[in-house]
């Protein structure tokens, strides 16, 4: 069996599908209309993607607090060599 099957022979060979997925850990691609609508993967395969998933998000999360506090402290400091300058004209 080929690793990409039209929907409807998904339906027709659902148990053969899920079994090739079980036990020789296959990816399936199945298409509707001649276009991918959906995947069959081993579950191990997608919670390793979940995890990756779960993981930069986590990171990228870690980044933006970073990156918060780096812009608190530039506004900080540029408010506090405001406050210094004395030639300035304009009220702050």
């Amino acid at each position: 069996m080929k690793d990409v099957v039209t929907i409807t022979e998904a339906k027709a060979k659902l148990s053969e599908i899920i079994n090739r997925v079980i036990i020789r850990k296959d990816t399936i691609s199945i298409t509707r209309k001649g276009k991918p609508a959906a995947i069959l993967l081993p579950i191990e395969e997608y919670e390793n993607l979940r995890n990756q998933k779960k993981k930069g998000l986590i990171m990228a999360k870690g980044v933006l607090a970073s990156l918060d506090e780096e812009i608190d402290r530039m506004t900080e400091s540029i408010y506090e060599s405001r406050e210094k300058e004395t030639s300035r004209s304009v009220p702050l």
